[in-house]
């Protein structure tokens, strides 16, 4: 592998890591290290649900070459079009979206000490996600080479500081004499409720057209697939330091609400000098989720909804608008009609992607996914 496969390679593969890793990816793994009396038991449970499955989907979808309306189709072309509509309607415009702005609205205000009208800091913040992704062909440069970066300096920042100042560091995997499935089975389910697995299915669509559209149609797969597995184990590595971390700091985090876990940590490690590295990790990390949640559902707006009579930018619009006016009229009620919603859809989700993959294993004459080729990325 030359070295220009090998750059391209970790540019998706960063641009990968930082699409899925958003608000809840911060709290989740948190919250179960400050409940847990067992890293190692929660880090494995929560890499199954919260990395392992979601890549699933990734390689599913990889065999449908990044087509999610035929994958999610496996089932019936009806039923796969309203899964569509309903998880990308209730996921990004109605839930994940707006919960973007208001995640790095709170964080401002934490960190000049002021409040801003939430309306004026969201109108800000939604130029700048436009601004960043109306662009198609710079969104992954973006992502991989610039925010990414500078995402995971804060957190392994964070991570390290943990480990160089807290007396628990040595004792940490050794604390439970005994295996305890409890702690396996709510590192699990915590990892589920990241849903990440929607997630898996429309950025790796995402990723994988844009890369098409470079390349037209003929790449090499190997690039997708080690970006795959190099966003796996970054993935992997920072949430067992973020369960570490949680665990390292439950005294202080006892009845603290879980959107305000690393504001606590971050005012019990560096005070007011260093909390600067709290904001930009949850700044970088909302706003690298709202670039990709927007370009998933402007594409589908696109594609599926005004079949191409509008151009990307003006799908763009219409997604982030949705996006702001949902962050400023407040979302809590509805929030919980989508939680239950999401919920109910994601088993729907895992059985039809189970037996799309079933299918693709046993289909008649597979077609092989792509041509290989040994152009890489522009």
């Amino acid at each position: 592998m030359n070295l220009k496969n090998s750059l391209q390679i970790f540019i998706v593969g960063m641009a990968l890591f930082s699409m899925f890793f958003g608000g809840g990816n911060l709290t989740f793994p948190l919250w179960i290290g400050s409940e847990t009396s067992s890293v190692p038991l929660s880090s494995i449970g929560f890499i199954l649900s919260g990395v392992l499955l979601p890549f699933y989907g990734i390689i599913v979808s990889l065999y449908f070459k990044g087509d999610y309306e035929h994958y999610l189709g496996a089932c019936g072309k009806t039923v796969g079009a309203l899964l569509v509509f309903a998880l990308l309607l209730f996921w990004i415009p109605l839930g994940s979206g707006p919960r973007c702005n208001q995640l790095a609205y709170g964080a401002f205000c934490c960190q000049v000490g002021w409040e801003i009208p939430l309306w004026v800091y969201s109108a800000v913040y939604t130029v700048v996600v436009y601004l960043l992704t109306f662009r198609e062909n710079r969104i992954i440069a973006i992502l991989g080479k610039v925010i990414t970066p500078m995402l995971i300096f804060g957190l392994f920042f964070l991570i390290f500081s943990v480990f160089t100042t807290s007396s628990q560091a040595v004792v940490a995997t050794a604390k439970t004499d005994s295996f305890n499935s409890n702690e396996l089975y709510t590192g699990f389910f915590a990892g589920y409720h990241t849903m990440d697995f929607i997630a898996a299915i429309f950025f790796s669509s995402t990723i994988i057209g844009l890369i098409k559209e470079r390349q037209k149609d003929k790449f090499n797969i190997s690039l997708v697939r080690n970006a795959c597995i190099m966003a796996v184990v970054l993935l992997s590595v920072i949430y067992v330091g973020l369960i570490f971390v949680g665990y390292s700091n439950a005294e202080v985090l006892v009845n603290v609400p879980r959107d305000r876990l690393l504001a606590v940590i971050g005012q019990t490690l560096f005070g007011e000098h260093l909390q600067i590295i709290i904001f930009m990790i949850i700044t970088l990390s909302v706003l690298s989720t709202s670039m990709a949640l927007s370009l998933v559902f402007s594409d589908y707006l696109r594609k599926t909804i005004f079949k191409e009579r509008l151009n990307h930018k003006t799908c763009l619009l219409i997604s982030v608008l949705i996006s702001f006016v949902m962050s400023i009229i407040g979302f809590d009620r509805l929030a919980v009609v989508i939680s239950y919603a999401t919920s109910a859809l994601y088993p729907l989700l895992l059985l039809i992607t189970t037996v799309a993959f079933v299918k693709s294993l046993y289909a008649s004459a597979p077609q092989p996914l792509y041509q290989e080729s040994n152009n890489t990325l522009p």
